[in-house]
């Protein structure tokens, strides 16, 4: 003898286990809903590679399969074999495409595992290019700096003031440095106004 019941809301009498199914089935839409929307469309021809030929996917297990894929994408990561891998939502898009254009040649599906792994070699492989760009990015930030032009250093004196202060230190007066018409002149015709020992007579 099954258990009956009523629908409070339009008085539909049936086997309890079809208010238990429409309720799975409720729960396992609410479910998809949370699910993003650009991965929908994907989710349900993904949903049917677990259902079995010729007949339809139950509740339950739509529920379970919806539930379990929601709370791994919101999870935005994949750990695998030890390894956990950013996975955002574009991840799970491109697995998602790799897994229903190639599909496992075993069906129907009985977990997520396989999907699992699709999902954790394209966070891999996306982690590995993002650590690439860092690198060459820091690698032309290096070879920027190393091209500029040396800062000229602060406190070196030119050989003009190192004479005129020469001068000074002899007892000439103050001497500033004049600058030279025609560009720098060598350092012989810089010396030629260096101050000279006083020539001594020589003893008779």
């Amino acid at each position: 003898m099954s258990l009956r019941g009523i629908c409070p809301e339009c008085g539909f009498a049936g086997d309890m286990a079809a208010f238990v199914a429409q309720g799975e089935h409720n729960q396992a839409l609410a479910a998809a809903l949370e699910i993003p929307s650009t991965l929908g469309p994907r989710v349900v021809r993904y949903l049917g590679l677990f259902r079995p030929q010729r007949k339809a996917l139950a509740g339950a297990k739509a529920l379970r399969l919806l539930t379990e894929l929601r709370d791994a994408i919101a999870e935005g990561r994949i750990q695998r074999s030890g390894v956990s891998r950013p996975a955002p939502v574009h991840v799970w898009a491109t697995a998602l495409d790799k897994l229903l254009e190639r599909p496992p040649a075993k069906l129907p599906l009985q977990s997520h595992g396989y999907l699992f792994e699709v999902v954790a070699g394209v966070a891999d492989k996306a982690d590995a290019d993002a650590e690439r760009q860092r690198e060459e990015a820091a690698r032309s930030g290096a070879k920027a700096g190393a091209n500029r032009a040396p800062a000229p250093s602060r406190g070196e004196r030119s050989t003009e003031d190192v004479l005129a202060e020469h001068r000074r230190l002899a007892g000439q007066g103050p001497a500033k440095p004049q600058p030279q018409p025609g560009g720098p002149k060598r350092l012989g015709q810089l010396l030629e106004g260096a101050p000279r020992p006083q020539e001594q007579e020589p003893e008779s």
